[in-house]
């Protein structure tokens, strides 16, 4: 393992000094509720853009799709593909409708078409889902952070996650938009440009007839993974990232439905191409010879050998940073989706975010600009990161939680959403009888598979997903075609905040 030059460490730590810069700069825009929470819907189709593909290549694509490189060969980029793959669906099927509504959270959307109890169990299993991957994160930075400056995972941990913390309370929506800009320009030039330049120039690959040579001849099976395999990761996020709360909270932040669905496809293919490049650079580790004692380090050690001192700090800082991305975004979709579905309800006694203009000022487009509901996000969103960076401490693996939450979120909420936006008419007692008879699915199939039925059935496995779907998929439509009091799906649209840029 390479040695980082000090002026890689320089680089690193003025990277996070001017992330905290970003935050107290955008705490200046934050004015009222939706710059806090979408950026006040105005973004155009460029920062959109990057917006989007910085959240999708986090982490996971860029330190664990290296790993997957490294260890399995081409094979890990369905890591970042099947991201790309719901990226591209969701632009596809839903994104144009959902940024016409005047919606905060995917459970407003819930409780328009099946109800109150239906909005309150998709909020309870956004809030575990959203914590247990800022926990997820929050972790891997520690990891990334402490093998960088040789201190305690712990502290690791704790550091970089108050960092995310603090820009996120500061700012908000505004903040994350900001960084997220940052850290996308950083990563296509690193990673897409850079990385693949260095690497054929390097004497230890010998170009790219030497880097084919060198990599064995298992790591360019694309199926190496089996049919098991690769279902598992499209079914682990493609309809997980279609609903998911961190996703469509980004969506609402477009200025108009043009760059929300031009934005969110062209992210999805981004996210391919970039697997594909973190994928290949975890390639070039193996053929190069360098040894790592955990493939999640191929990254690391990729960077610090094929790249010139400053320019692999600046990447390895982002690399950090785009944790640091999915993380601030999923602490800020938690807060929303507190705020929104359970605080404006239970303490306030308000069925949604549109209702909440007798409480204060309102704006033109009919929306409260207090400082005072800024400040009460602020507060949640505060909470729920030093909660969630708590957890991160005290617990080594969170990995079931994610699991677990990935399972009820794609297995019960994806088909009531979903077809609320494709059909129609639809019955809000199939929503209901979908949600109930998935979820005991879902937790049925888990409990079998724990209790001996074999890891496919168990939390992380195929079937829970798969079979909450079928049952879900197939119980929703039987339902809507004997039900005769079917309604036109509620998604409202404010024309006059929408209009054509």
């Amino acid at each position: 393992m390479h040695s980082l030059h000090p002026l890689d460490i320089a680089v690193i730590i003025a990277y996070f000094l001017a992330m905290i810069g970003i935050g107290l700069w955008s705490m200046r825009r934050t004015k009222s509720r939706e710059d806090y929470l979408v950026a006040g819907r105005r973004l155009g189709f460029p920062v959109f853009f990057g917006c989007i593909a910085a959240l999708a290549v986090g982490g996971a694509v860029t330190v664990g799709g290296t790993g997957k490189g490294y260890e399995d060969g081409v094979a890990g980029i369905l890591v970042g593909g099947s991201l790309g793959m719901g990226l591209i669906a969701l632009g596809m099927l839903i994104s144009s409708k959902l940024n016409r509504l005047r919606a905060l959270s995917i459970n407003e959307v819930v409780e328009r078409n099946y109800g109150p109890a239906a909005r309150v169990f998709g909020a309870v299993l956004t809030i575990v889902y959203t914590i247990a991957l800022t926990v997820v994160q929050v972790v891997s930075m520690g990891a990334i952070a402490a093998g960088l400056f040789k201190i305690p995972e712990t502290a690791a941990m704790a550091i970089s996650g108050l960092v995310v913390v603090f820009y996120t309370f500061l700012g908000g929506m505004w903040s994350v938009t900001m960084t997220d800009i940052v850290q996308f320009v950083i990563k296509t030039l690193g990673v897409v440009i850079l990385v693949p330049i260095f690497v054929l120039a390097s004497p230890r690959i010998g170009g790219l007839s030497g880097f084919l040579d060198k990599v064995p001849e298992t790591h360019w099976d694309l199926g190496a993974y089996g049919w098991t395999g690769t279902l598992y990761w499209i079914l682990l996020y493609v309809p997980g990232l279609v609903i998911g709360q961190d996703i469509w909270q980004r969506v609402f932040t477009a200025r108009n439905e043009r760059i929300a669905r031009t934005g969110t496809i062209l992210a999805g293919v981004y996210s391919i191409l970039y697997a594909l490049c973190a994928v290949l650079l975890g390639m070039a580790v193996l053929a190069a010879g360098i040894e790592v004692d955990n493939p999640a380090l191929a990254f690391e050690a990729g960077v610090s050998a094929f790249l010139p001192a400053g320019v692999a700090g600046l990447l390895l800082a982002a690399a950090l940073a785009a944790c640091m991305s999915v993380a601030s975004g999923t602490i800020l979709a938690c807060s929303t989706v507190v705020y929104n579905d359970l605080y404006l309800r239970f303490v306030r006694g308000q069925k949604s975010s549109e209702s909440a203009s007798h409480t204060g000022e309102a704006k033109a487009d009919g929306q409260v600009a207090t400082s005072r509901d800024v400040w009460i996000n602020r507060a949640i969103a505060l909470s729920i990161g030093l909660l969630t960076v708590l957890l991160a401490v005290v617990i080594s693996d969170i990995f079931k939680a994610l699991d677990l939450a990935y399972g009820f979120l794609s297995g019960c909420v994806f088909i009531p959403v979903f077809f609320s936006f494709v059909l129609r008419r639809i019955s809000p007692r199939a929503g209901l009888v979908s949600l109930a008879l998935s979820a005991l699915t879902v937790a049925g199939t888990m409990v079998y598979g724990e209790t001996g039925g074999g890891a496919d059935f168990a939390i992380g496995g195929n079937w829970p997903i798969t079979f909450g779907i079928i049952v879900g998929l197939v119980s929703y439509l039987s339902v809507t075609a004997l039900d005769h009091n079917r309604i036109v799906p509620n998604i409202e649209i404010d024309d006059e905040a929408h209009a054509p840029a």
